[in-house]
């Protein structure tokens, strides 16, 4: 597993999750210029979402500007005792970071 080289900013940004065909919510606990972490709102008992598969995140920045992030899953995990949140680990795709200033 490559290791992580970009500093972690905390944010607690309300996002709107895009993966396949469906919009979930959570929240995105830190961001680097390369990577992403969230935590999911509830889901559906047995919901998983699949390392490589690409997913998008839709958020407003501490600017107010609506930023859309293209992802690909590197990691993810299911938060006892329900398992029904779950925290996901994303590697950032199309990095806008000269577009937005959320860094």
């Amino acid at each position: 597993m490559e290791r992580r080289y970009s500093e972690r900013i905390k944010t607690g940004y309300k996002t709107e999750i895009l993966y396949g065909n469906d919009t979930y919510t959570g929240v995105v606990e830190n961001i680097s210029a390369s990577g992403v972490n969230v935590l999911t709102d509830e889901l559906a008992p047995g919901f998983r979402f699949r390392p490589d598969d690409p997913i998008e995140l839709k958020f407003q920045s501490r600017t107010e500007e609506t930023v859309l992030l293209k992802c690909t899953i590197m990691w993810t995990t299911t938060i006892p005792p329900q398992n029904v949140r779950h925290r996901i680990g994303m590697e950032i795709i199309d990095q806008p970071w000269e577009k937005f200033k959320i860094l």
